[in-house]
């Protein structure tokens, strides 16, 4: 047993089958014995309809119990998933072949039709998926099914040069029939056989546990360039753990075997053998303005600019990440492709400048309590500028619903888990068709110039004259200030030596946990 992480004892024949089942070719876990990896979320999922997820630990859940026609791979290209290929007239209409053989978890088949019917729903605007936009941009999409052929087609009203990877978000993830046919039992995760994942939810328990067992049926793994080492577990249990001192705790007394951790926390680590590390710089936090009418920001931008001269972006980052991130000069990381890279374009801090136009305004901040030290922060800098401050940090769900919408916020601290890995995921949380409306603009204000160059972008195939017309939205967002980059936080995943989960550049995909030997600190 390596120090520092205690055993989680299991009986002396559990553990010989395990080691015996690694080492044999072929061994499928339903032969196998039963097994359990633990996992941290950071608080509870809000939905398991994988259309409407809009958080984190949702995405994580739908990875794991919805499949997709394609995956993130490594160097942001895409591996086939339940689709086999695909090709791409323009940037506006596929072709996909589905796979044949699968089946959803009722062993009801996958066919072309499933496909189509799942795709329609989660692109047709009265279901309201936020990741719509991210996939589609203000396009319609028709999905038409080919069952002789094995085919779905895709045919956009618009081109979006995002839409393959657009459709590896979780959120795209094919619901099968009886989900369709429920979407009340869809969203409370009682559906059996809504699952088209490799995993099916057996248990949930809020604040407690989520328990998934792994489908014996299941065949449809995705085909990474790298191929999977090791096995999947038999059962996954994700437990809501909203601390990240805690989760890292529960990684060292063994009650985790892979936890994410966001802060100084992950320094417990340094030395420590018995866990693999990677790190990840997918989540990039921004202000956002509520613009809408009626608000303190709706038409003054100069009161925008003072809330930016009002704060200090390295404090920010040092505060959330434990002097572990970096500043930013746009939405999206410095790594993102076509990222702003102009600093003049920045809000620079400047507190009497700040104290002359926000003395005595009344602001409500919001944000997720997963940054709350970043949130009190936010408030104590305009509170020194002279603000009146309300703070709002709440869970994930609620931060959600309260900043897609109306007038009980200002400002908005985003944390943006930045999935699809470009830069237009993230433009779209500041322009283009707001969250009333089906899209992911939290501000209330489309900004027509700035969504015009990023439409422009994305109807482009050359990558050079994407990024100039992107360049161009950034620095329309940036002159009207509807928000004010801050930093990364990066996101440490540790797990047990014997457990692997593989990261494809800065997305970790959940569904690729693996037991690869005995896991360290788990004696007979």
């Amino acid at each position: 047993m390596n120090p520092g992480r205690s055993a989680r004892r299991r009986s002396p024949a559990v553990a010989v089958a395990v080691l015996l089942c690694t080492a044999a070719a072929g061994c499928g876990v339903a032969t196998g014995s039963p097994d359990t990896l633990y996992m941290s979320l950071n608080t509870d999922p809000a939905t398991f309809d994988p259309a409407l997820a809009k958080g984190g630990d949702d995405y994580t859940v739908a990875r794991m119990l919805f499949d997709t026609l394609v995956r993130k791979d490594q160097g942001n290209s895409l591996a086939p998933g339940i689709a086999s290929r695909w090709t791409a007239e323009d940037a506006a209409h596929y072709t996909f072949t589905i796979r044949p053989g699968l089946s959803c978890s009722d062993g009801s088949p996958i066919t072309p039709s499933v496909v189509a019917a799942s795709l329609n729903r989660f692109v047709a605007p009265k279901t309201g998926s936020t990741a719509r936009t991210l996939a589609l941009g203000t396009a319609k999409a028709t999905f038409t099914a080919d069952d002789g052929t094995h085919t779905v087609r895709a045919t956009l009203t618009k081109p979006w040069a995002d839409f393959l990877t657009g459709l590896s978000l979780p959120q795209a993830g094919i619901v099968c029939p009886a989900g369709l046919a429920d979407l009340p039992g869809l969203t409370a995760g009682s559906v059996a056989g809504a699952f088209s994942g490799p995993y099916t939810l057996t248990s949930s328990q809020p604040a407690v546990s989520y328990d998934l067992t792994l489908r014996a049926d299941y065949t449809a793994w995705p085909r990474f360039k790298r191929p999977l080492e090791g096995r999947p577990a038999r059962h996954v249990t994700f437990t809501p753990i909203g601390n990240y001192s805690t989760i890292a705790t529960q990684l060292l007394a063994g009650g985790l075997d892979v936890g994410t951790i966001g802060d100084e926390s992950a320094n417990r680590f340094d030395g420590n053998t018995a866990f693999t590390a990677s790190t990840a710089d997918n989540i990039t936090t921004y202000l956002t303005f509520n613009e809408r009418p009626g608000t303190a920001f709706a038409g003054r931008q100069d009161l925008r600019v003072a809330v930016g001269q009002a704060l200090d972006a390295t404090i920010f980052s040092d505060v959330i990440s434990g002097r572990r991130g970096s500043t930013t000069k746009s939405v999206g990381a410095a790594k993102v492709l076509c990222a702003n890279t102009d600093a003049s374009l920045l809000v620079k801090p400047d507190l009497a400048a700040a104290r002359r136009k926000l003395s005595g305004l009344h602001l409500t901040v919001a944000g997720t309590n997963l940054l709350q030290g970043g949130n009190d922060y936010v408030a104590e800098a305009l509170r020194n500028a002279g603000a009146v401050v309300t703070l709002a940090s709440v869970d994930n769900a609620t931060w959600s619903t309260m900043t897609a919408g109306g007038t009980s916020w200002d400002i908005n601290v985003q944390a943006d888990n930045n999935l699809m890995g470009t830069l237009t995921s993230s433009l779209l949380r500041v322009m283009g068709p707001v969250t009333e409306k089906g899209g992911r603009n939290k501000t209330g204000d489309v900004d027509d110039g700035g969504y015009a160059d990023l439409t422009g972008a994305m109807s482009q195939v050359d990558r050079v004259a994407q990024c100039s017309r992107l360049q161009s939205a950034q620095a329309s967002f940036l002159r009207r200030v509807d928000a004010i980059p801050l930093a990364t936080l990066p996101s440490t995943t540790f797990a047990v030596r014997g457990v692997s989960v593989r990261q494809f550049d800065d997305y970790l995909d959940p569904a690729t946990l693996r037991i690869t030997a005995q896991p360290e600190g788990r004696s007979s």
